[in-house]
C-alpha cells in the first residue's frame, strides 16, 4: 500500500482544474469554493482522515463531474480505505478518456496492477502457511530442565514453565540435542470491514498449530516436547493498529511422559505510529499437570506487559524495550510467585537477506512460601542474555529455506543456593516456509 500512497498525488500537476476535459467554471466563487475544497481533501489525505477526503472530493465531483484530478484523488481514498471497486471504477473512466495525457495513462495503470494485486490478496478467504525447522543445540546445563527455559514457538518465547520441576542442584549435566519443530498458520479472512474514525479495518480469524521436540543425546530424562494449538479474532487498521484475541492450549511433556497442560487467554492491542508501535498484551493461564504429585504446581498465572519497539534507517535497524508483571497463585503457596520482567532487544539487516539480533532480560522472582527443607521462601533474580543471525536464501535451490544461529546465557541467583545456576546453550537450525 505504501507504493500507492503517493501514486496519483501528484497527478494533480498534470491534469489541472480547469484543463482539459476540466472545463472552466463561469463563476469565479464557485471556482474558488472548489479549489478550496480540493486543498481540504488533499490534507486530509496526507493526514490519514479518509472519510474526510471521500467527503470532500465527493463535493466536488458532484458540482463539476469532469475534473479528473479530484476523482483520481477520490480513487486514492477509496482504495486506502479498502473499496477496490469504487477506486477502480474511477481509475477506468479517467483512463478511457481520450484527452488524458499519456503520462497520466501510465500511472493510472500502474495504480490498476497494484490494486488488483492487493484485492486478489485480501480476497483470500483462506491462507494455509506451513513450516517445518530442524537444528541441533549443545546445552550445558540439561538439570534445570524446561523451569527457566524459553521455548521459540512460532518466532515467540513462550515460558514453559513458572518455578522446577526438577532438583536443580548437584552436578550440572550437559547434552548435545536434535531439535524439530513443524507446524502451520491458517488466516481467515472473511471479506468484512469496519470503520475506525476515519479510517477502515478488516477483520480476520487467526489459527495455528506448533509441534516442538528437542531430544537430548545422553540425558532422556530431559527431552522436551510441547503441542501447540491457538485459534482467534483479529482486527486490523494497517498501519494504524491492530488488536487480537487469543485462546491457546500447550500439552507438554517432560521426558516423553506427560507434564501438564496449560490454557491460556491472551488479548493484545498494537498502536502503531511513525517508524515504531507500542504493544499492550496480558495473559491468563491455568496450568494443570498430569501427575498427583505436582498438584500443588497448579494453578492460576496472570501477567500484563508493555513493549514500545522502533525503526531506524530506513527499518533495517529495530529497538524494542519492555516490562511486564507476572503473578502465578499456585495450590501450594511454595510455588506461588510474583514479580517482573523488564528487557532490551535489537535487530539489524547488515547483509542482503540477513539479519543479527540480540536480547537481554532481566526477572525478578518472589516466592510466597517457604521452600521444601528451608525455612525460608525463594527470592530469586534471573538475567539471560541472547544473540544470534539468520539468512534468508533467495532463489536458487535453497530458495525459502533459512539458516539461523543463536547463543543463550543464562544465570539464576537465588537466596537458596542449590537454585543458583548458570546455563549456556547453542543451537544452529534450518527452517523452511512453504
Amino acid at each position: 500500500m505504501n507504493i500507492v500512497r503517493g501514486l496519483l498525488t501528484t497527478i494533480g500537476l498534470l491534469l489541472a482544474l480547469g484543463t482539459g476535459t476540466q472545463a472552466a467554471t463561469t463563476d469565479a466563487s464557485q471556482r474558488a469554493r472548489l479549489e478550496k475544497l480540493f486543498r481540504q481533501g488533499m490534507q486530509a489525505l496526507r493526514e490519514d482522515r479518509l472519510q474526510t477526503a471521500i467527503r470532500a472530493f465527493n463535493s466536488i465531483l458532484t458540482t463539476d463531474p469532469s475534473l479528473h484530478r479530484a476523482r483520481l484523488e477520490l480513487a486514492v481514498a477509496y482504495y486506502r480505505s479498502l473499496r477496490y471497486a469504487e477506486a477502480r471504477r474511477l481509475a477506468q473512466k479517467v483512463l478511457a478518456d481520450p484527452t488524458t495525457p499519456p503520462e497520466v495513462r501510465v500511472t493510472i495503470l500502474a495504480f490498476l496492477a497494484q490494486l488488483d494485486k492487493e484485492e486478489k490478496q485480501v480476497g483470500k478467504r483462506h491462507e494455509f502457511k506451513p513450516r517445518i525447522a530442524l537444528g541441533l543445540m549443545y546445552d550445558s546445563n540439561v538439570n534445570v530442565g524446561p523451569s527457566s527455559d524459553v521455548v521459540e514457538i512460532n518466532g515467540q518465547p513462550v515460558k514453559i514453565n513458572g518455578q522446577p520441576v526438577t532438583l536443580i542442584g548437584g552436578r550440572q549435566q550437559s547434552s548435545n540435542a536434535l531439535v524439530l519443530e513443524a507446524g502451520f498458520s491458517h488466516r481467515f479472512q472473511p471479506g468484512r470491514t469496519f470503520h475506525s474514525g476515519e479510517r477502515t479495518g478488516s477483520f480476520q480469524w487467526l489459527s495455528d498449530v506448533n509441534l516442538y521436540d528437542r531430544e537430548y543425546k545422553d540425558q532422556h530424562a530431559f527431552d522436551l516436547s510441547v503441542l501447540t494449538a491457538s485459534t482467534g479474532p483479529a482486527w486490523v487498521v494497517v498501519g494504524h493498529w491492530r488488536a487480537a484475541l487469543n485462546l491457546r492450549a500447550d500439552q507438554i511433556w517432560l521426558g516423553n511422559t506427560n507434564l501438564a497442560l496449560f490454557g491460556s487467554l491472551n488479548p493484545l492491542v498494537t498502536w502503531q505510529f511513525h517508524n515504531g508501535e507500542l504493544t499492550l498484551d496480558a495473559t491468563y493461564t491455568h496450568r494443570r499437570y498430569d501427575k498427583s504429585a505436582d498438584s500443588g504446581r497448579e494453578g492460576n498465572y496472570k501477567t500484563a506487559g508493555l513493549a514500545l519497539g522502533h525503526y531506524y534507517r530506513h527499518r533495517t535497524v529495530a529497538t524494542q524495550v519492555g516490562v511486564r508483571g507476572f503473578d502465578f497463585n499456585a495450590n501450594a503457596a511454595e510455588f506461588s510467585n510474583n514479580g517482573w520482567e523488564a528487557y532490551l532487544g535489537a535487530i539489524l539487516q547488515p547483509w542482503r537477506n540477513g539479519t543479527v539480533f540480540t536480547r537481554v532480560n532481566y526477572k525478578s522472582l518472589n516466592y510466597d512460601g517457604n521452600a521444601t527443607g528451608f525455612s525460608v521462601a525463594r527470592d530469586e533474580t534471573e538475567k539471560r542474555a541472547v544473540i544470534g543471525f539468520e539468512h534468508d536464501f533467495r532463489g536458487g535451490r535453497l530458495d525459502k529455506w533459512s539458516l539461523a544461529g543463536d547463543f543463550t546465557y543464562t544465570t539464576n541467583d537465588s537466596n537458596i543456593s542449590i537454585y543458583d545456576y548458570n546455563r549456556r546453550q547453542v543451537s544452529l537450525r534450518v527452517s523452511r516456509r512453504f
